[in-house]
């Protein structure tokens, strides 16, 4: 038997210990616990994986980027915001 063996079966015996331990309400707390910080975790990698698809969608509505021009100063509207001819 080598240490990884080892600390896991003391592992399991101080869990059934504490397991004995604890009342029943107690355990049915920190199981709900658990089971709220599962649906916490895949709900955010449910919104991160919707953020990247909607980023992918918008980058393939957007097309090529095009070049940027830099403008120390310019006269009238904002290049780029406005429609031609307003």
């Amino acid at each position: 038997m080598n240490a990884s063996e080892m600390a896991r079966a003391l592992g399991h015996r101080g869990g059934r210990a504490r397991g004995k331990r604890l009342s029943v309400a107690e355990k049915q707390r920190i199981a709900s616990l658990g089971g709220k910080a599962r649906r916490q975790s895949l709900q955010a990698a449910r919104r991160i994986a919707d953020n990247f698809r909607y980023a992918a969608v918008l980058g393939d509505l957007r097309g090529q980027p095009t070049a940027v021009r830099h403008l120390r100063t310019f006269a009238g509207p904002l290049p780029g915001i406005y429609p031609a001819g307003s």
